[in-house]
């Protein structure tokens, strides 16, 4: 399968003046931001068919080209309200009346995001400022090793990505007990039911401790499960049941299904692949992108090397835990 590239003729690349520095990393800075808008624009393209067969032939042959690079891992903006403050002067929002939540910062410039407690009539969400720098030999310019150059910028690529899916995730794992919601339906249930069952109970708890904070929600709002990948497959069984299977049970509310590696314990502590998190998103589960990732860039004179770093600033806050459910399997 071919990799995308970040440069697709390396001969043209000029870096002895200026406009050809600027342009090299005008490339650079396309390079790393292009999954995140190809996998915006393909999911939003696949929404507007129900099955494959639905699919134009343009849209097959994106969403083949488009499995040649690297997805990131966007689960999290299907329960986050996702706002773009790019073009104000805002160093961060605001979330209203919140009586129990959770944000994240970053101790320093470039450090890993770290969740804490908020709460207050009014909260203040900060967009922080991540990053992180790769450095270019320039002997890899001079002998036109340009793979290695690539491959750098994939990895960090796949850094910053997974640095900001993993502080939003962190979000919504630390939210709610691990034991939330027990394993419903009785011993002689299928998995599936049981499942099934866990689901109905979670939405509808979630929607009798808003109602009663005067959140307007009705039942046919949709909702989102979080899920580990090791349950991608049950969970799919589950949401899958229909009165047409003769079962007794089956999804009475509006759910879809992300999935991801990510999920973690209350705690933060470890991994957790034995729980799925039932979401109602929007609403009070915001984030804020200030600053789109933005490519900055020097010589290093002593190491004869290029020096590229990464910037970039968001903020988040799951503003109503309530909004939230935790679900066992077992």
């Amino acid at each position: 399968m071919l990799r995308d590239k970040m440069i697709s003729d390396w001969a043209k690349v000029e870096l002895n003046s200026s406009r050809g520095q600027r342009q090299f990393l005008e490339a650079v800075e396309h390079f790393l931001r292009k999954p995140e808008r190809l996998a915006r624009r393909i999911r939003a393209k696949a929404q507007e068919f129900t099955v494959a067969s639905d699919f134009p032939q343009n849209a097959v042959d994106a969403i083949a080209k488009f499995h040649q690079i690297d997805e990131p891992d966007l689960g999290w903006e299907q329960v986050f309200e996702v706002i773009d403050f790019t073009q104000s002067n805002k160093n961060g929002f605001e979330i209203l009346d919140v009586g129990s939540g959770l944000s994240f910062r970053a101790i320093k410039p470039g450090e890993k995001a770290e969740v804490y407690k908020v709460s207050g009539e009014v909260i203040q969400v900060s967009f922080d400022l991540y990053g992180g720098a790769l450095g270019w030999s320039k002997v890899w310019f001079d002998d036109q090793e340009y793979w290695k150059i690539e491959d750098t910028a994939r990895e960090f690529r796949a850094k910053w990505y997974a640095n900001k899916a993993q502080a939003h995730y962190d979000l919504l794992s630390a939210s709610r007990p691990d034991n939330d919601v027990s394993w419903q339906g009785s011993a002689n249930d299928t998995k599936a039911v049981r499942d099934a069952e866990t689901i109905n109970y979670a939405c509808a708890e979630i929607l009798s401790d808003l109602s009663g904070l005067g959140y307007e929600v009705s039942p046919g709002a949709g909702f989102v499960i979080v899920a580990p990948v090791q349950l991608w497959a049950r969970l799919r069984n589950a949401l899958n049941i229909s009165a047409q299977n003769n079962s007794e049970s089956q999804i009475n509310f509006n759910v879809s299904l992300a999935v991801t590696t990510r999920l973690k314990n209350q705690g933060l502590t470890q991994a957790d692949t034995t729980h799925y998190l039932v979401c109602l998103p929007g609403r009070k589960l915001k984030s804020g992108l200030r600053m789109d990732l933005t490519i900055l860039s020097e010589p290093d004179i002593l190491a004869y090397a290029e020096t590229v770093a990464g910037w970039g600033r968001y903020g988040a806050a799951v503003g109503e835990v309530k909004q939230l459910r935790r679900c066992a399997i077992s």
